[in-house]
Order: C-alpha cells, then sequence, then structure tokens
C-alpha cells in the first residue's frame, strides 16, 4: 500500500514538469530604437573601407603591430577573459541540478565504555551509498540555467568589447604620436627660419642696417618656436608612454616600431554606417550586454515564481555494515527509498515579496536597456555630425594654409629685399604656423571621430587575429 502511494505520488507531480512557469519577455517595440531612419547626414570620405576590415585597411604596418601586441598582452582582455570562464563554469554547473547526486560513505569505529558493565571493546563497520535528486517540477531549475547562459554570453560580449576598446585606444594613441611628430617637424622647421632671420638682423644691426628692436624681435621670435617645439617633444614623448602601457611593449619596442613608419597623419579613412538604426544598434556591444541582463533578470523572476511552489524530491539509501562485541558478530544490510514533497505554507509574505522584487529587477533591466538604446543612437547621431562639421572645418583650413604660405613666401622675399619690416615677416610667420598646427589638430580630430563611430555602430576587432 506504501509502495502504490509513493508510486502515486511520484506519477502525479512528474506529470506537472511540463507545466514550466512562464518567463516575462519583452515585446518587440520595447527593444527597437524609435527613430527608424538616422537624422544626421551620413559621414562621407574620400576613402571608404569594409567595417570589418576597416583596422587592416589603414596599411599602415606599424599600426597593426601595435594593435597585434596589444590584443595579444592586456591587462583588461586578460580580466574579461578570466569573468568569461567564471560564467562559463557556472552555467555549466546549473545543468548538474537537473540530475540525481550520488555520495558514497565507508566508516570504521573501535570503542570502549568503561562506565558500563561488561566493557567490552567493539568494532563497527559500515559501507553506503545514498543519492538524491530534486525533480525541475516547474523549470526552475532550467531557468536558473538560462540566467547563467545569458550572464555568460554577456561576459563574452563584454571581452569583445575590450578588445575594440583596446584597439581604439592604441589607434587613439597611434595618431596623437604622429600628429605632435607631424606638427614638431613644421615647429622645427619653422624654428630653422626663424634663427636664420635672428642672424640676418643681427648682421644688418652689426652694420647699422637693423635697429636693436628688430634684433630683440626676432630673438624673442626663435625662443617662442623653442617653446612651441618643446611642447610638441613632450607631446611625442607621452604618447609613447600611452602606447608602452597599452601594448605591453618596452618603451625602447615601440620607439623601434615607430621609427619605420613616417612622420605624418594617416589619412583619413572610413565605412559605410547601415542606414536603419535597429541594424546598428543591435551590434553595439553595451546594448547586447544589456539584452542579456534582461534576460537574467526574467529567469531571476521564474526563479522567485518556482520557490512559492510545491517541490519534489527523491531519496534512496543502501548500506552494508558489521558490530563485532566480544563474541558477538552481527551483520547485516539496510535501504530506504521514497520522496519528499515541500510545499510553502507559511512564510509571513517573504516568498511574495521576493518574487516582486525579482520582477521589479526585469522592469529595472528592461528600462536601462532602453535607456542604453536612446543612448546608442544619440551617440551615433552626435558623432555623425561632429564628423561632418571636421570635414567641412579640415577643407577650410586647408584653403587657409594654402593661403598663409603664399602671404609668408611673398613676405619673406620682401624682407630679403628690404621692402618689408621684420614685424610683417613675424606675422605672416605667425599666421602661417598656426593654420598648419590647427589643419594637424583638425586632421588628428577627424580620425579619433572615425575611431569613435567604429565604436559607437559596434565594430568588431578581427577574431581570427587573437582567440580567447
Amino acid at each position: 500500500m506504501r509502495q502504490r502511494l509513493n508510486l502515486m505520488v511520484i506519477t502525479v507531480l512528474a506529470a506537472l514538469t511540463g507545466c514550466a512557469v512562464n518567463l516575462p519577455q519583452p515585446d518587440a517595440a520595447q527593444l527597437e530604437p524609435k527613430e527608424k531612419a538616422w537624422q544626421a547626414s551620413a559621414p562621407s570620405t574620400a576613402r571608404l573601407a569594409a567595417q570589418k576590415e576597416w583596422w587592416q585597411s589603414w596599411q599602415d604596418p606599424v599600426l597593426d603591430g601595435l594593435l597585434i601586441a596589444a590584443q595579444q598582452a592586456n591587462p583588461t582582455l586578460e580580466f574579461a577573459q578570466a569573468r568569461i570562464r567564471e560564467a562559463r563554469a557556472k552555467a555549466y554547473s546549473a545543468k548538474s541540478y537537473l540530475w540525481p547526486t550520488i555520495g558514497a560513505t565507508a566508516v570504521g569505529t573501535r570503542s570502549q565504555n568503561e562506565l558500563m558493565s561488561p566493557n567490552y571493546i567493539t568494532n563497527n563497520g559500515s559501507v553506503g551509498l545514498d543519492a538524491s535528486w530534486e525533480i525541475d517540477l516547474w523549470g526552475g531549475i532550467r531557468a536558473a540555467e538560462q540566467g547563467l547562459v545569458a550572464n555568460m554570453k554577456a561576459r563574452e560580449v563584454e571581452w569583445h568589447d575590450a578588445q575594440v576598446s583596446v584597439a581604439a585606444e592604441v589607434a587613439n594613441a597611434y595618431v596623437a604620436l604622429r600628429a605632435y611628430q607631424a606638427m614638431a617637424d613644421i615647429v622645427a622647421a619653422d624654428l630653422e627660419s626663424r634663427n636664420r632671420s635672428l642672424q640676418l638682423t643681427q648682421d644688418k644691426a652689426s652694420v647699422g642696417l637693423a635697429s636693436p628692436v628688430d634684433v630683440a624681435l626676432a630673438d624673442a621670435s626663435s625662443a617662442d618656436s623653442v617653446a612651441q617645439l618643446a611642447e610638441m617633444q613632450e607631446g611625442v614623448a607621452i604618447s609613447i608612454k600611452a602606447l608602452v602601457a597599452v601594448t605591453g611593449l618596452s618603451e625602447a619596442q615601440v620607439r623601434a616600431q615607430i621609427s619605420q613608419g613616417q612622420r605624418q597623419l594617416p589619412q583619413p579613412l572610413g565605412f559605410a554606417v547601415t542606414s536603419l538604426p535597429a541594424e546598428v544598434i543591435t551590434q553595439r556591444h553595451d546594448i547586447r550586454v544589456e539584452a542579456e541582463k534582461v534576460k537574467v533578470a526574467a529567469a531571476d523572476v521564474g526563479i522567485a515564481k518556482v520557490a512559492r511552489l510545491p517541490s519534489l524530491s527523491l531519496f534512496g539509501a543502501i548500506s552494508v555494515g558489521r558490530q563485532e562485541t566480544s563474541s558477538v558478530e552481527l551483520s547485516g544490510n539496510s535501504w530506504s527509498f521514497g520522496p519528499t514533497v515541500k510545499l510553502p505554507i507559511f512564510n509571513a509574505g517573504r516568498l511574495k515579496s521576493e518574487e516582486e522584487a525579482a520582477q521589479a529587477r526585469f522592469e529595472q533591466a528592461l528600462a536601462m536597456y532602453q535607456q542604453q538604446v536612446r543612448f546608442a543612437v544619440r551617440e551615433v547621431e552626435q558623432t555623425m555630425v561632429k564628423l561632418d562639421s571636421s570635414n567641412q572645418r579640415v577643407a577650410a583650413t586647408l584653403r587657409s594654409v594654402a593661403g598663409y604660405q603664399k602671404q609668408q613666401d611673398a613676405t619673406n622675399a620682401m624682407w630679403k629685399a628690404g621692402s618689408a619690416n621684420l614685424l610683417d615677416l613675424e606675422i605672416s610667420r605667425r599666421f602661417l604656423l598656426t593654420a598648419q598646427t590647427k589643419q594637424i589638430s583638425l586632421q588628428r580630430e577627424q580620425l579619433a571621430l572615425w575611431i569613435s563611430l567604429y565604436k559607437a555602430v559596434g565594430g568588431e576587432w578581427p577574431q581570427n587575429s587573437v582567440s580567447h
């Protein structure tokens, strides 16, 4: 009769295993951005490349070497990889709860109690095997597994994001280095010109053709150029330090690599941006992470719901024992098997509150996802606006450099011929130098904006370059 009752309980409750709790699911309208098309103009450049091969399309071997070095040994990536391994282990461990657990025991004792008479020495020994199995009636274990798998996927996405972030950090430091080098070369050439003017002015002053004021002006102009050159050299040194930190190479190795390239900025290189915001946004790593967090929160809701429902577990044990006392020996076997049903009856509303809290966390995760989508759309839009403005400013600055260069050449010729004074020469020289350094600064900004846009649209580091 008892065996029939046990079998009946098991059969009824096992039939309920297909009745898994429903997890909350956001609809498409809650996940997609409201904007169906970009409001900002798509950025343009003379050279376009496929987004997936963007880094290689720079065609800069020095940059390629620095990028690969940074991807191979970087604490940020190693930290992200360790988080993946942790999340993967947790996800795999969740599956173990769907199966029985089996354990073995072995016990041996020898005892004597002198308070009892007769005080025989007793030897006891037993070996046993026990098993337990919690039946996943309502899908709670599967919900936990889904949450841990989503957490693992989020960690993997974070690793990809770390790859792109490291590559962007290297590229920005490299662009800054080449910008400072290019400006240093311009300032060095300008300093050489100013020193020649200083020497000529001193020669004129020695024969009475120039005043001490002209000599002082030429000397001050030379000193000003020396200060600017020192500033550019400082920028080069700081950029090298940044590359050392992010690549893990020694400073000697970094300096050796950058000496192999040209001391000029890479040419602007763009890529086509997909016209549909929804397609672009879902490529972004932060959006994908937030989407996985929504799944984790949904799984927590399922776990909280299951906690309020009955649970079923099975337990079985087999034991073989032997006891020796003086001349008496006893041995035998024992076994037990049966289900255990637990039903939450009274917990002062704790389980209901925990379910409500889990539901609130799900709504928070969904709201955070939606907020991140809005931020992503804004970031892409703003970067495209800045790029469009940058293109116009670079074009205008190129015109101004050409104009100031003509003025400088003409003024310098007039000064040597004696038809222009030194002040006119210094003014034209200052205009030219300002325009030239501004041109390089804008070109550096333009490249930095393309790098930002690459991250903003969810660009990937080539997966065949470095694996985890």
